[in-house]
């Protein structure tokens, strides 16, 4: 009987201690909300106190923060899932299908080809291999893109290797007869303005849409200019020298690639104004020693 009255002793006071503990906190609450309400009634409120300071930095656009918080895609950290996510996989239907891209197609899904990413992958390193090389010895590279919502995309991929872009038409003629089509548009010789001014052909060229552009492919021929093309399953891949099997409709994919080229390219470029600047250190110590000497 003592051991169950004590039993009852401490749980009754066990819950005067919960009751009081559940009591005691909403009041410090209640109380914390009641002193910041005084304070700020207090304070006096005027526009000039609404507006914030100008050292209060701005804040960015969603879009800006989250291309900004998003690890940029390389060469060198380019997966099949990032690809997948472009759209990149998703070919014509088996309808359009071209016998010549047989083995870059994994299957069929409802009527539509789907396209092996994993050759996808490797075809698209190898030509930012050749984008790299040709920028770092000196080449200029050629991005053509003219389907609508390609423009801007296009502009922007030659702008940031230092590279050339055609976004609205090409012109029949632009590398056959160049010192006629470009030769208007060139700037005069200073030296001579007499002298017709001078073109020049591209080292590289890069079709994002070769569907399109069967007359600059022939022309790139003739000049034995290379080309790096993405090539849909109903496009004959060796009509051009370094294919890309991936879809060729999808804007987000055809960015991305043309990213990955432009990267590249910039790598080259970076390379070489490496290279240059060591050499022209080179050539000033030699300089140095040989005054010296003398």
């Amino acid at each position: 009987m003592a051991s169950r009255a004590l039993y009852k002793t401490v749980s009754s006071a066990r819950g005067i201690v919960s009751h009081q503990n559940c009591f005691l906190r909403p009041l410090s609450t209640v109380n914390s909300l009641r002193q910041a309400q005084a304070s700020t009634s207090n304070e006096k409120v005027t526009p000039e106190s609404l507006v914030p300071p100008t050292s209060t930095p701005l804040k960015k656009p969603i879009r800006q923060a989250v291309a900004s918080a998003v690890e940029p895609i390389t060469p060198y950290n380019m997966t099949i899932s990032k690809l997948m996510a472009a759209g990149l996989h998703l070919g014509h239907s088996t309808s359009l299908w071209e016998p010549a891209t047989l083995p870059f197609i994994f299957g069929t899904r409802e009527g539509i080809s789907i396209i092996n990413l994993e050759h996808t992958l490797v075809y698209l390193r190898r030509a930012c291999n050749v984008a790299r090389e040709v920028a770092l010895r000196g080449g200029s590279i050629l991005f053509v893109g003219t389907r609508p919502g390609f423009q801007d995309l296009t502009i922007e991929a030659a702008r940031y290797c230092d590279g050339f872009h055609v976004s609205s038409k090409w012109i029949p003629g632009t590398l056959t007869n160049r010192h006629q089509v470009l030769g208007r548009h060139a700037p005069p010789d200073p030296e001579d303005p007499g002298r017709p001014p001078k073109t020049y052909k591209p080292d590289l060229i890069v079709l994002l849409n070769p569907l399109e552009h069967k007359i600059a492919i022939s022309e790139a021929q003739l000049n034995n200019i290379p080309i790096i093309a993405i090539t849909d399953t109903d496009y004959d891949p060796r009509l051009v020298s370094y294919p890309i099997p991936a879809n060729d409709d999808s804007i987000r994919g055809v960015e991305l690639v043309a990213k990955v080229l432009s990267t590249a390219a910039r790598d080259g470029l970076h390379r070489r104004k490496q290279l240059l600047d060591q050499k022209e250190k080179e050539k000033k110590l030699l300089r140095k020693q040989h005054s010296t000497k003398y």
